[in-house]
């Protein structure tokens, strides 16, 4: 699952009530804000349809306003999409310029070996994250400062499972419904590989001689 903590800006209330993932659920349309329109994280809120304190403050909040949201963050099979943000906890009562936007993605995996060199001494790997029991992948990057280069270059393997932790970041070029979309990340861990003891690669594991304890298949 992965878990996300933000000030989120409320756009619109929707008026439908919303099936998904086996629930139905009350509906939002919002952001975590930004400094511009194009780098705005679009979400659609999810708020479990069921009486109580939460679907009341949730039901209460007012557009154009901040309100403090975690919960379970869910990638969609397309991409121009917004991201899915099913509330676990709400607080509308916060100063409206409050900023966070904590993110920990805990199934995700590395999509290429391939480090690039981005601008501002940024590093970016692709990776990519699996809706819920399903063989669909959602890609997107990891952005991370180069002092990491070197942890990430002893830990890239395509395929092999990573835990992110870091902020969501989003950027519409021209008003692009498809957004690029990274997770700037302030550390990141991997499962410890185990050297294999067979001879034969291809019956005892990779031509490095190591596998991952509980492998991850290779995407």
């Amino acid at each position: 699952m992965n878990f996300i903590a933000a000030t989120v800006e409320l756009r619109a209330h929707s008026t439908d009530s919303i099936n998904a993932y086996g629930l139905d659920y009350c509906g939002a349309d919002a952001v975590v804000p930004s400094g511009n329109s194009a780098g705005e994280v679009k979400l659609r809120l999810l708020c479990y349809n069921r009486q109580g304190a939460k679907l009341e403050a949730f039901g209460g909040w007012k557009p154009g306003t901040r309100a403090l949201v975690t919960g379970n963050l869910v990638f969609s099979d397309d991409a121009k999409q917004p991201l899915d943000l099913v509330v676990s906890t709400i607080e509308p009562n916060v100063p409206q310029d409050m900023y966070c936007n904590q993110v920990v993605l805990g199934n995700a995996f590395f999509g290429s070996d391939e480090i690039r060199e981005r601008k501002n001494g940024q590093l970016a790997v692709k990776i990519g994250t699996t809706l819920d029991n399903s063989d669909v992948t959602t890609w997107l990057y990891l952005e991370t400062h180069e002092s990491r280069k070197k942890k990430l270059d002893e830990r890239i393997r395509k395929g092999r499972a990573i835990c992110v932790q870091g902020y969501l970041r989003e950027y519409r070029k021209d008003d692009s419904d498809s957004p690029y979309r990274a997770i700037v990340a302030s550390d990141f861990t991997t499962r410890k590989e185990q050297r294999k003891t067979g001879r034969n690669p291809q019956t005892n594991g990779s031509a490095s001689g190591y596998a991952e304890v509980d492998p991850t298949p290779d995407y």
